[in-house]
């Protein structure tokens, strides 16, 4: 099969499998650089195929020593379809992953669903016997009710007021202005249902039931908090009120934990990074390339890989743990400094549309995005036949 990127508005439909091997083996071959640390044993994720739930499994498997579980919903292969980049990442983190001789598991499906949740605790119980850490790192843009059998979905949107602002066509390569509307009352809802606290809650309750937490487990999601930039289109939006939601179950979950298990549910607030859906909110593909320009500038940008690695090694099981009045850990702090904003406001002020394009930052944030998706990497032919009926025959373990 012929390989090439295939966009439509803004969306990858397709994954070079290829490129998803080589995007775990320079992170794999990253983290051996780095120093081992004493961490959790046995890790469930809950969204462990792409992102920051990647770069946790990642960096917990290879210097924490750790037994990985992972629930991440991806498509196979089929007919002239090459599969998610998730199903080709889980399929080759396993590979690289049996040098390190412990348990290593991929359940492909809905994590929302119970029948999800049972087979995992199933699992846990047969083979590691409880987790001590449970990392909630799901990205849908979609969740089944199952009181009702509905699909509801998300929405990127504003409250109160439209938004407009910038964002880059990844396909033709040009900036093009972008106008979120405001969300109804019930779309609020429905963005809080998808990608509120909830699910992790459930999450963290069935395992309890079940009897497979261990003595001083921790469980953590992630949040963005962001600065004034983009405020209005992403903390005082629906994204907003989801992440509201996310930080108010932790604070209840927090409580039982710790009284039951001298455990703790946590909240860190993670850089902003290239995601698949950073180019559908205004201003947002603008403000991360011009922050990974000031960031690179300054010799404090970090990989996914590195940001994951720093907030386990020193923040979670470390004793340099950066919290703020809400108890959230500020994995951020170094994005957020204030001479960080101020630069990154004024180049994002001082570029032209055109002159965008020239800057290290926001190539950089152009070749993340097609990496995300196993394109643009360095010593792979792209021009090459894949075998895809060789490569239908892996299946994650």
């Amino acid at each position: 099969m012929d390989i090439k990127p295939s966009i439509r508005s803004n969306i990858f439909m397709n994954a070079h499998p290829l490129g998803c091997k080589k995007y775990i083996e320079e992170q794999v071959n990253q983290i051996k650089t780095f120093q081992p640390f004493k961490g959790p044993k046995n890790v469930l994720i809950i969204g462990g195929s792409s992102g920051y739930g990647l770069g946790s499994r990642i960096a917990l498997a290879f210097m924490a020593n750790a037994n990985t579980i992972n629930v991440s919903f991806e498509t196979a292969p089929r007919q002239n379809r090459t599969g998610t980049a998730g199903w080709w990442n889980n399929i080759y983190f396993q590979q690289y992953a049996k040098e390190t001789g412990n348990i290593h598991k991929d359940f492909v499906g809905d994590a929302f669903s119970t029948e999800m949740k049972q087979n995992v605790a199933d699992y846990i119980q047969k083979t590691v016997g409880s987790v001590d850490l449970v990392i909630y790192s799901l990205a849908a843009g979609a969740r089944k009710d199952e009181a009702t059998g509905n699909i509801i979905k998300s929405h990127i949107k504003t409250i109160g007021l439209p938004a407009e602002g910038k964002t880059i066509d990844i396909a033709d390569l040009s900036i093009k202005d972008l106008t979120i509307q405001p969300a109804t009352e019930l779309e609020t809802e429905e963005t809080v249902f998808v990608m509120g606290g909830s699910d992790w809650r459930h999450w963290v309750e069935y395992l309890d039931q079940r009897g497979v937490l261990s003595p001083g487990v921790k469980t953590i999601s992630y949040t963005y908090i962001g600065g004034t930039i983009t405020d209005t289109i992403y903390r005082g939006g629906t994204l907003g009120k989801a992440k509201e939601d996310l930080e108010n179950q932790a604070k209840t979950m927090n409580q039982h934990l710790s009284q039951k298990y001298n455990g703790e549910a946590l909240i860190s607030s993670s850089k902003a990074v290239v995601t698949k859906a950073s180019v559908f909110i205004p201003k947002m593909p603008i403000y991360v390339s011009c922050l990974f320009e000031v960031m690179t500038k300054y010799g404090v940008h970090e990989s996914i890989l590195e940001h994951k690695y720093r907030l386990y090694k020193d923040m979670v099981y470390g004793n340099k743990r950066i919290t703020d009045h809400l108890k959230r850990i500020r994995l951020d702090h170094l994005e957020m400094d204030e001479k960080i904003q101020k630069e990154t406001a004024e180049l994002m002020q001082t570029h032209s549309d055109e002159s965008l394009f020239e800057l290290s930052g926001t190539q950089k944030f152009l070749k993340d995005f097609h990496q995300i998706h196993g394109f643009q990497f360095e010593g792979i032919d792209y021009e090459a036949d894949v075998d895809m009926e060789s490569l239908s025959l892996l299946q994650p373990e």
